[in-house]
């Protein structure tokens, strides 16, 4: 077109400039970008260092790439400082899960039986939501980007059990998480979202003590190498 100057016919000297300015704005997005992603997750640490106790609900999706199937399941979930845990899946998967420090217990009611592990980053693929007791310091688990306003994109920085990327949709409320997406190396999509959620009632210790229920079969793992 008449009167455009094509860039392959400008002056080495002109080239040169455009060249620079598009460098100089990729530099400038990319320490902008970076600056946005560490404002926000270090006041989503903050956040997270100010909570002694939650508890709510939660609605659970997992896509099982084996099955070729999509199971749902929700129920409740408190957590305790500053290692104890606790969710109840509602029926039809009717299961409870304790943790306490590295003690894990596994109760699937439909079956009575009772499964003792330890527990460990090795782990999360059992228990999805023991990640978030882990968010107050999550820059020294994970590689974070920022790929829209609201989401932030987390890459393990070294062997998370079978985790290969974990997604998390942020708010600006007092509890910095609304929802979770867990990728693993095996193709299965784990969606947490978590409702209904209190925060410092003082959840009293006895909560996270697990007793074994009467006639029921357990299964001792926790003393494995």
């Amino acid at each position: 077109m008449k009167g455009m100057l094509s860039v392959t016919r400008c002056p080495l000297y002109v080239k040169k400039i455009i060249i620079s300015c598009f460098l100089f704005l990729v530099l400038f997005l990319t320490s902008a970008f970076a600056a946005d992603v560490d404002e926000t997750v270090d006041a989503i640490q903050k956040k997270f260092g100010l909570i002694n106790d939650i508890k709510g609900t939660f609605s659970q999706s997992s896509y099982l790439k084996d099955l070729e199937q999509t199971q749902k399941y929700s129920g409740t979930f408190s957590i305790k400082k500053p290692s104890m845990m606790k969710w109840e899946y509602a029926k039809p998967r009717d299961e409870k899960i304790i943790i306490k420090d590295t003690d894990t217990w596994i109760y699937k009611k439909s079956q009575n039986q009772v499964i003792r592990t330890k527990f460990s980053k090795e782990s999360y693929n059992q228990a999805p939501i023991a990640l978030i007791a882990s968010m107050e310091k999550i820059m020294d688990d994970f590689s974070i980007t920022m790929p829209e306003k609201n989401a932030l994109t987390l890459m393990p920085k070294r062997k998370t059990g079978p985790i290969k990327m974990l997604v998390l949709e942020i708010t600006p409320g007092e509890f910095p998480v609304k929802m979770f997406t867990v990728f693993d190396t095996y193709g299965n999509i784990i969606m947490i979202e978590l409702t209904d959620l209190e925060i410092n009632t003082g959840l009293d210790d006895s909560l996270f003590i697990f007793k074994i229920p009467p006639g029921s079969e357990v299964f001792d793992y926790s003393q494995g190498k």
